[in-house]
């Protein structure tokens, strides 16, 4: 797909879906179902889990590893419990909504599955150096499904089937999907972790920059009411396209500073930011730190010209 129609499109995902959220009478009965919850975001996790389960065959992922003593403790890593509908029911209701969890559908045993999780936490950068990410880290989660090629994404996942998550209220609330590509990819040897190319880099940089992209279309329509209109929404991801690309030019890195900058310039007009000779000299002070730099154009406007917000700047 041509950069041209990814952009007139949104930037579509290409792997990960949208589904409605997952209810117990529409689950199969098989693969095997889990859910994964992080520990680090509840210190009574694991009563919590007991109470609702009445069972004991919870797993702390981070037992039986080198992670296991090493603060913060085994018990701040993440949890794995089999699945049943009283557990569903609290996930919905409580973690989901804090993304502090996901449903995982694996072809193998708790064992089999235990011991592949337990390498999913790091990836071995084309530099030989390790990056470590998480599976409840879903913005990365989101990139490594859409980002690394097939192969990649298999072996990564191994015998897990299929990912399902929640996204944050402020970026929309949606419930995502990803399978695994192979769905018979063997789990990772032991103490053995993904190596990545500086081709599959690349493509998780254009991941990366995908997402970061759609969730300024949610971002700017959620704000302003005639983005929402159909009829703008083509016009919106040009626009942001090409605020983008400018703010690459000005050497505005941060993502913070980049929507800043697509903020400002869908507010104001066009035209001070082409024949304003006072506000293109500070946005070009690169040895400036971007937030300065935008401090001072926001001002600037404020005082030279009007706010136009009823819709795509022109």
């Amino acid at each position: 797909m041509s950069t041209g129609s990814q952009t007139l499109a949104g930037w579509p995902r290409r792997r990960v879906r949208g589904v409605q959220e997952p209810a117990w009478h529409d689950m199969p009965d098989t693969p095997r179902r889990w859910l994964w919850l992080d520990g680090a975001e509840n210190a009574d996790l694991e009563t919590e889990v007991r109470a609702i389960t009445g069972r004991f065959d919870h797993q702390w992922i981070w037992r039986e590893t080198e992670r296991e003593y090493q603060p913060p403790g085994y018990r701040h890593g993440p949890l794995l419990a089999p699945l049943d509908e009283p557990l569903l029911k609290h996930f919905l209701a409580h973690w989901a909504p804090r993304q502090a969890g996901l449903l995982l559908f694996s072809r193998d045993d708790d064992a089999g599955l235990l011991g592949h999780l337990r390498q999913l936490h790091q990836l071995i950068a084309a530099d030989g150096l390790p990056l470590f990410y998480s599976l409840g880290a879903l913005r990365t989660l989101e990139e490594l499904c859409e980002g690394l090629p097939a192969s990649c994404l298999a072996e990564t996942l191994g015998p897990i089937l299929t990912l399902v998550w929640r996204t944050p209220e402020e970026q929309g609330g949606q419930w995502l999907c990803a399978d695994n590509p192979d769905a018979h990819a063997p789990a990772l040897p032991p103490r053995h972790h993904v190596a990545l190319t500086h081709e599959d880099e690349a493509a998780l940089d254009r991941a990366s920059h995908a997402w970061f992209m759609r969730d300024n279309v949610r971002h700017f329509t959620r704000l302003r009411d005639a983005f929402a209109d159909p009829a703008n929404q083509q016009e919106l991801c040009r626009q942001l396209t090409a605020f983008a690309n400018e703010a690459e030019k000005l050497a505005l890195t941060l993502e913070r500073d980049v929507r800043h900058y697509m903020a400002l310039r869908l507010a104001y007009p066009q035209a001070p930011f082409e024949t304003d000779a006072e506000l293109r000299a500070g946005l070009t002070q690169r040895h400036m730190a971007g937030l300065q730099r935008l401090y001072a154009l926001e001002e600037r406007l404020h005082r030279i010209s009007p706010i136009a917000e009823k819709g795509p700047s022109t």
